[in-house]
């Protein structure tokens, strides 16, 4: 039986989702809690991977189990109760839905979308989950470079050295910053996202915002394909997967 667990996570406490050998990950604990209420070995499929630190509202995997081996578990209701009891409060799955057998939930997503958090006002309540910038840049410049993102295809200038992608063309659908309470959020979406590409373009239009690159400067930079061309990468704990989308859910 395929089934589709969708969860969240605060990534603060874990070294990414991938499991590795000698840390602590999202991917781990949740195979780990899988494993021991099912009674059986579990592997599961993400949607995607999230660096050290990163922060999920909402990640959608997949994983196979026979509910014969499963002794008390009477539904997915059932499962998704007793699954949070066996995982850290760090993470929290909220929705458990049979799929296909062939169902994929890296593959058959559409597309992924990103908050990025930034706060100027010294809250004691983002330290955590924000970047905490000295000085606000100015987001009129920030969203006039972010729209040439949705001009561009090839986002080499945004991938960490090192990355395993086949391609680095991506197609960003939404790149803006807005007002949202205390805080200044950026939002993003596209069909596929590189490996650190969303810090990368958060530290590239901080650039922008505080004048140490014109528009076209960015835009400059953005064509040359030089991930060394581009600026440092913002935090980690600022950034958030929010949605991945399907077309046949």
């Amino acid at each position: 039986m395929r089934t589709l667990l969708r969860l969240a996570f605060d990534g603060s406490p874990f070294c990414g989702w991938q499991i590795q050998p000698n840390d602590r990950t999202v991917q781990g604990d949740l195979e780990d809690a899988l494993g021991r209420l099912l009674n059986q070995p579990v592997s599961i499929v993400g949607a995607g991977r999230t660096d050290t630190g990163v922060h999920a509202k909402e990640m959608v995997v997949h994983f196979d189990w026979s509910p014969k081996l499963a002794c008390g578990i009477k539904d997915l209701n059932h499962l998704i109760h007793r699954l949070n009891r066996f995982l850290d409060p760090a993470i929290s799955v909220y929705d458990a839905v049979e799929v296909a057998a062939d169902w994929h939930a890296r593959f058959d997503a559409t597309s992924r979308s990103y908050e990025y958090y930034m706060c100027d006002n010294g809250s004691p309540f983002h330290r955590k989950n924000a970047w905490m910038v000295e000085k606000m840049p100015d987001v009129e410049l920030m969203n006039e470079a972010a729209r040439m993102l949705l001009e561009e295809q090839d986002f080499a200038s945004f991938c960490k050295k090192g990355s395993d992608n086949k391609t680095t063309l991506c197609f960003v659908t939404k790149a803006q910053w807005v007002k949202q309470g205390d805080l200044w959020v950026f939002h993003i979406s596209a069909d596929r996202f590189l490996r650190n590409m969303v810090r990368a373009i958060v530290g590239s239009l901080y650039e922008v915002g505080l004048g140490k690159w014109s528009v076209e400067e960015f835009k400059n930079r953005l064509l040359q394909k030089n991930r060394g061309a581009m600026g440092t990468s913002a935090p980690a704990q600022g950034l958030y997967l929010i949605k991945v989308t399907y077309k046949n859910l």
